[in-house]
């Protein structure tokens, strides 16, 4: 199996070069639209390489010390021979690539957990305001993103309850880390709660 060597400026390519209708997920290498910084041409490698070859990458972003090792396969190759699509393995833990990426690129803190996709209805407040309804998306042992009726503001604390039978009811609390589009935003929380490993039993 070929190891390819993979190298992005920051964590706003790799998000430019995430593959992410994929089940599994992926990225494209090569020459990346619309990012003058993209990488420029494609590691030699790739081309040895032909559909459906299995690969290992090793990828490293300049402004993050860690490198990502994971699995993939050659998908296809544009036709001008500038970019290769490339497809994770199933069961690569590429979510701590992309939450890294994502830290880099908005300044935001990086995660201390993995998460896990979880989603559930929740009703959720501020600390001294009404309470509003909305959705979590996925969920960690030290966290939560929470997709709310409007932006939420970072740093103010906030309490979430999750409308679903058969759970504990007592509310999450925690403090607003980031924000961003579609009123999404992650939620630390202060302390842990029973009903998070409930989620999580639930999710493995």
């Amino acid at each position: 199996m070929a190891t390819v060597a993979v190298q992005f400026p920051s964590g706003r390519e790799v998000l430019g070069s995430y593959w992410g209708f994929l089940k599994d997920g992926g990225l494209i290498l090569g020459a990346t639209p619309g990012l003058d910084d993209g990488i420029a041409s494609l590691p030699p490698e790739v081309g040895d390489l032909s559909e459906g070859d299995p690969l290992l990458l090793d990828i490293r972003v300049r402004t993050l010390k860690t490198v990502y090792r994971l699995a993939a396969r050659l998908v296809r190759r544009s036709a001008d021979g500038r970019r290769a699509f490339v497809a994770f393995t199933s069961g690569q833990d590429h979510q701590a690539l992309l939450d890294a990426a994502w830290a880099d690129t908005y300044d935001v803190p990086q995660r201390k957990h993995r998460r896990y996709d979880q989603r559930a209805p929740v009703a959720y407040r501020l600390d001294g305001g009404a309470e509003s309804q909305g959705e979590m998306v996925d969920v960690s042992p030290g966290g939560l993103r929470l997709r709310a009726r409007a932006p939420l503001p970072v740093g103010a604390r906030v309490r979430v309850r999750v409308l679903e039978e058969g759970l504990d009811r007592d509310e999450l609390q925690g403090k607003v880390r980031w924000s961003r589009g579609r009123n999404e935003c992650g939620i630390e929380l202060v302390r842990p709660a029973p009903i998070v490993q409930q989620l999580l039993n639930r999710r493995r």
